[in-house]
């Protein structure tokens, strides 16, 4: 699910519940992605994507911060490419990819430092999620060779839908699709 440039991954821990990745950057950070298990639905185990810089100091990772260092689209390459090292371990579950910007208490956090000025509702609001949306419009025709799409827009509740491209979402689950050989059909 990357392009052509991306940052070497390690893998830090892996187990039923949780799998953690790790980079470092060239401007010498550290860099955390995390899938955390969150629910359980349609019997398939739900895991969020989570993303941020690693304090080593306080052993947290921040998720809710900014650092413009010029390597966004790398970043974003590389944090794709865990993907499909989660579901090669876990292909009968899901993945739930979400903003951190998404949380409902953003805009009151983003208004205390924000130089938009914004009224009623946040410009920032659902950033991050935009970016991973645009990548996934523009190289939709591939990636739904392999995996199936859900969105969760702003006007539904809890119902997620068939993903359609270029449509406003503030959250996108994915399954990986199941792979059913001719021969088994034959010997079904």
């Amino acid at each position: 699910m990357t392009g052509s440039t991306s940052y070497e991954i390690s893998i830090l821990n892996s187990d039923s519940e949780h799998y953690l990745y790790g980079f470092a950057t060239p401007s010498g950070n550290f860099k955390i992605v995390e899938h955390s298990l969150i629910e359980t639905r349609d019997e398939r185990k739900v895991y969020n994507l989570g993303f941020g810089d690693f304090n080593a100091e306080t052993g947290q990772v921040i998720d809710d911060e900014v650092f413009n260092r010029g390597d966004g689209r790398i970043i974003l390459n590389t944090v794709l490419s865990t993907i499909p090292l989660f579901f090669d371990q876990n292909p009968s579950d899901a993945l739930i990819v979400q903003g951190s910007d998404s949380r409902d208490d953003f805009p009151d956090k983003c208004r205390l430092t924000c130089r938009k000025s914004c009224t009623e509702r946040c410009k920032k609001q659902h950033q991050r999620i935009r970016i991973y949306c645009k990548f996934l419009d523009k190289n939709f025709n591939s990636l739904v060779k392999t995996y199936i799409f859900f969105g969760l827009s702003e006007s539904k509740t809890l119902d997620f839908e068939q993903y359609i491209p270029g449509k406003e979402y503030k959250s996108v689950l994915i399954y990986k699709k199941k792979v059913i050989s001719f021969e088994s059909l034959l010997n079904g």
